[in-house]
């Protein structure tokens, strides 16, 4: 779009892009597209090639970053972000006040829909705002906080909006699992019309405080510095060039998804975790995965490829013979679909949603455990499929000769990029804060 239809108020600049991060550096198929469907301002395009990598347009972008909370694998970035010194900000707020957010294009936030105590003026748009953040915000569903979306009906990035609510959901869907009621409004949804009068207006990015505010103001401002440095250190790139062959393809776990994570575990230890509950993970970034045993060929490439470890691949030499399994843990998974795309058996789904008893549950799940014998073609190990007579693996199953040649040429091009030996890695602990 051209730059010149959109003369919106924000001032911030665009964001740090880090494309070693993203799960397209990790395999060239994952076709994961997230940052381009939902950048409302068109300036995110892949990179054409063997890597199809996030490339940023400066010029056209608007600095709303909305490709911030919608990236699973943080490979978008700001150092001190607004969000985060805002919660600092609403924590000087009296606890029975409630608020709601508005962005720079509102165009008068004293009239704010909304039925609050202030109005508070944020840096850039509403969908920037994860369900983390939201959370946070809300005091884990303490108090209301209203978001200010009716201008986004007229707004040039209107359509981020859909990101707003679904924002919202994630946060109002999580604290319904532990029997909270929805903590997070939407005016649009709920708000009837302009208040007649008009309401304290305050700025998020210089809110005023007394002494002993400031001073709690710079504590957590240093502990935001030292979150986002050590989140700097931790994350390696989705793969790593040149480096030892055992340790090209890191497990690591996103910084943004261990917050959520501790929202998780603070709510089941204080909160009234609800078993049957099913989230929706299009909402959150967690989902399940089921596995066609039938199709299931033992290969182990998707958890060689999963980025955090949530699949991960055992095998090992018993009396009976070389035996594997392949189990799971929904609370690592990005519901990134790495693992679906690189299955050359078409034997995984990503459902898209997740029982609460499951991601709580600290053991991981067994999907499959069998036995390998060498493939009658290659010798390679492979799992024997009950519909077939013949022991053959996946490549060797090609249609043709010709097929299975680039297949295989295919494969050893991976091969310099997997870890030689998958059990070395802690990969199978769950998040923890350390």
């Amino acid at each position: 779009m051209p730059e010149s239809a959109f003369p919106l108020a924000f001032q911030l600049a665009p964001p740090d892009v880090h494309p070693e991060r993203c799960v397209n550096a990790r395999h060239r198929q994952a076709g994961c597209t997230l940052c381009v469907d939902h950048c409302p301002a068109e300036a995110i395009r892949l990179a054409e090639g063997p890597r199809p990598l996030p490339l940023l347009d400066e010029a056209a972008c608007v600095g709303c970053s909305v490709c911030i909370p919608i990236c699973p694998t943080d490979a978008f970035s700001q150092a001190m972000q607004p969000e985060a010194r805002l919660a600092g900000f609403v924590d000087e707020l009296p606890a029975s006040h409630s608020f709601a957010l508005a962005c720079p294009q509102h165009p008068a936030p004293e009239h704010a829909a909304a039925p609050v105590d202030y109005v508070i003026r944020h840096d850039r748009c509403l969908a920037a705002f994860s369900p983390e953040q939201l959370l946070t915000l809300s005091g884990e569903g303490a108090r209301a906080v209203w978001l200010e979306d009716g201008p986004c009906a007229t707004c040039p990035i209107g359509r981020a909006q859909e990101d707003v609510r679904a924002h919202a959901h994630g946060a109002n869907q999580l604290l319904a699992a532990f029997a909270r009621p929805p903590a997070i409004h939407l005016t649009s949804e709920e708000a009837a019309a302009p208040a007649a009068s008009p309401r304290p207006t305050l700025d998020g990015s210089a809110p005023a405080v007394d002494r002993r505010g400031f001073f709690r103001g710079l504590g957590k401002l240093a502990q935001q510095r030292l979150d986002e440095a050590e989140a700097r250190a931790a994350r390696p790139p989705m793969i790593a060039p040149g480096a030892p062959v055992d340790q090209r393809l890191p497990y690591h776990i996103p910084a943004s998804h261990k917050k959520l994570d501790r929202h998780l575990l603070h709510l089941a230890e204080t909160a009234a975790p609800q078993p049957g509950f099913i989230l929706d993970a299009d909402a959150l970034p967690w989902s399940q995965l089921q596995l066609d045993e039938v199709a299931c060929s033992g290969c182990q490439l998707c958890a060689r490829f999963c980025p955090t470890g949530a699949l991960n691949y055992l095998w090992g030499e018993l009396d009976e013979g070389t035996a594997f399994n392949l189990n799971f843990h929904p609370r690592l998974c990005l519901d990134c679909n790495i693992c679906v795309a690189v299955c050359p058996e078409d034997a995984l789904d990503l459902p898209h949603a997740v029982s609460l008893a499951d991601l709580l549950n600290p053991e991981r799940q067994l999907l499959i455990a069998d036995y390998l014998v060498p493939c009658e073609r290659c010798g390679t190990l492979t799992r024997p499929r009950p519909d077939e007579e013949r022991v053959l693996c996946y490549v060797c199953r090609g249609p043709t000769i010709y097929h299975q040649r680039a297949q295989r040429a295919y494969l050893a091009g991976l091969a310099s990029q997997l870890p030689a030996n998958q059990n070395n890695d802690d990969s199978s602990q769950l998040i923890t804060d350390d």
